[in-house]
């Protein structure tokens, strides 16, 4: 009888969650408390709010400066891979790289739309 009752708190402790639960459920509700306090002020100025759209514009456009070089320095690593290779596997290289990236193109627009 002392044993299932032990076996019972036993149990009981196992199946309650675990403190660190607890505590990560306090720093998402501060997460949000703080997320809602800086909207707060943030949406009481407009100068702060004009100047929160422009720096996210300007990061944008970095972004997309950053994924247009990378498409240039891809262009050009398939251009030397395809002069160095021999004449027998340029065109079959050629086919498969056009292939390659047609899909990546296809897949980035799809995820932009």
């Amino acid at each position: 009888m002392k044993n299932e009752i032990d076996d019972y708190i036993k149990n009981i402790i196992n199946s309650a969650p675990s403190e660190e639960m607890y505590l990560e459920a306090v720093r998402d509700v501060f997460k949000d408390l703080i997320k809602e306090y800086i909207r707060k002020r943030i949406n009481e100025d407009d100068e702060l709010k004009n100047q929160i759209a422009e720096v996210l514009e300007e990061f944008m456009e970095a972004k997309i400066k950053e994924y247009d070089s990378i498409a240039k320095m891809a262009k050009i690593t398939a251009k030397i891979g395809i002069l160095s290779a021999p004449k027998g596997i340029k065109e079959e290289a050629i086919n498969d790289f056009m292939n390659t990236f047609k899909n990546e193109i296809d897949e980035i627009i799809k995820r932009t739309l």
